[in-house]
């Protein structure tokens, strides 16, 4: 009897308080981990958003410039090579020409001081872009391309319907793309002295010129760009230093300057251009002109990217200089090794 009992009181046994503050506290353990690591990813994932999203404008940008680079052209031609370029000699053999143009380099040297911070490159390519619907039925117009930072305002970008003071024009560093149409393309001209002008460029870009219809040859693609580095190189320049452009300078035609028939760059287009943007986020542009009034002019130090052997380490000092910035600065850095099509680089022996 007593033996019946036992299992009819253990089989009706319930938890003791003990046991059910035990598994509750368990149980309350498991859920805040699991809510945290819940918190946490969704943060991620929203920091990660932002961050893409933020920097969208500045991707399609960076995207859109390497492809066009890669385009670049100098449709070059063999003609007879003439003793000091006189036509009345008679020729001594055949050179390499070209009519077309390939330069980069720092936007100080090529354009202006202070208002072009770091690099440009200015080039030709078949790129079709033309205003006049006559020309729309031809499909590889040539094209005059370029592109270069330029610290200036949005005002010309405000509609004009907007009343006066409604909005407040912002002064910010952008990526400018340099596009005038084939109707106005300048390495073409009919005279030899303006036809060899090696900066055709220049006055159109500093200037702010445009076509007869007031379109301008210049339009801002992206905003808050505050490095663009060029880096012009060799293929073997993969594995050893940097010989064909080592202060970050290359023009087709620089032989003309130097008088150097040999110049390993005459009428040639670089193998490789290595490109690096530097983008910081419109939310770190408006707190810098809170604090500061205006975006600092030496955000970038001018004494930077100067010598290709140095890229990396002013690359560092560069993030470092927006790491330790107060207020704390968003940036991304964009890079890429372009390959130009139809560069077909040889020796500059080869020449005579």
């Amino acid at each position: 009897m007593n033996i019946s009992k036992k299992k009819i009181l253990s089989m009706n046994r319930a938890f003791t308080l003990l046991e059910l503050m035990v598994s509750m506290v368990v149980l309350s353990l498991i859920m805040l981990l699991v809510f945290r690591m819940l918190d946490s990813t969704t943060r991620t994932w929203s920091n990660a958003q932002a961050r893409v999203s933020t920097f969208k404008e500045a991707r399609v940008a960076f995207e859109g410039m390497t492809r066009r680079i890669s385009q670049a052209m100098l449709n070059t031609y063999f003609d007879y090579q003439y003793p000091g370029n006189n036509q009345n000699q008679r020729p001594r053999g055949y050179e390499r020409k070209s009519d077309l143009h390939f330069i980069s380099g720092k936007g100080e040297d090529l354009l202006a001081a202070g208002k072009y911070p770091t690099h440009c490159i200015f080039f030709q390519a078949p790129l079709s872009f033309s205003v006049d619907p006559a020309n729309k039925s031809f499909g590889s117009l040539l094209n005059s391309w370029g592109y270069y930072i330029e610290r200036n305002t949005d005002r010309d970008q405000i509609p004009e319907f907007f009343p006066s003071g409604i909005l407040e024009d912002r002064e910010r560093y952008r990526l400018m793309e340099f596009r005038p149409p084939t109707e106005n393309l300048k390495v073409y001209a009919s005279d030899l002295k303006s036809r060899y002008n090696t900066d055709w460029f220049e006055d159109d870009v500093i200037n702010g010129n445009s076509t007869e219809g007031g379109r301008p040859f210049s339009i801002p693609i992206a905003e808050n760009i505050i490095a663009l580095i060029i880096e012009p190189k060799n293929s073997s320049a993969i594995e050893t230093a940097n010989l064909l452009s080592p202060e970050y300078e290359y023009d087709s035609r620089r032989y003309q300057k130097t008088r150097n028939a040999k110049d390993p760059t005459k009428h040639q287009l670089p193998p490789l251009v290595e490109v690096t943007m530097v983008a910081m986020d419109e939310g770190s542009a408006k707190r810098i002109e809170q604090i500061y009034g205006s975006i600092p002019t030496d955000l970038v130090p001018p004494e930077l990217f100067q010598e290709v052997d140095d890229y990396d380490d002013d690359l560092k000092e560069l993030q470092e200089k927006l790491d330790d910035f107060r207020p704390p600065i968003a940036y991304r850095v964009f890079h890429e090794t372009v390959g130009i099509r139809a560069s077909k680089f040889s020796d500059s022996a080869l020449q005579k």
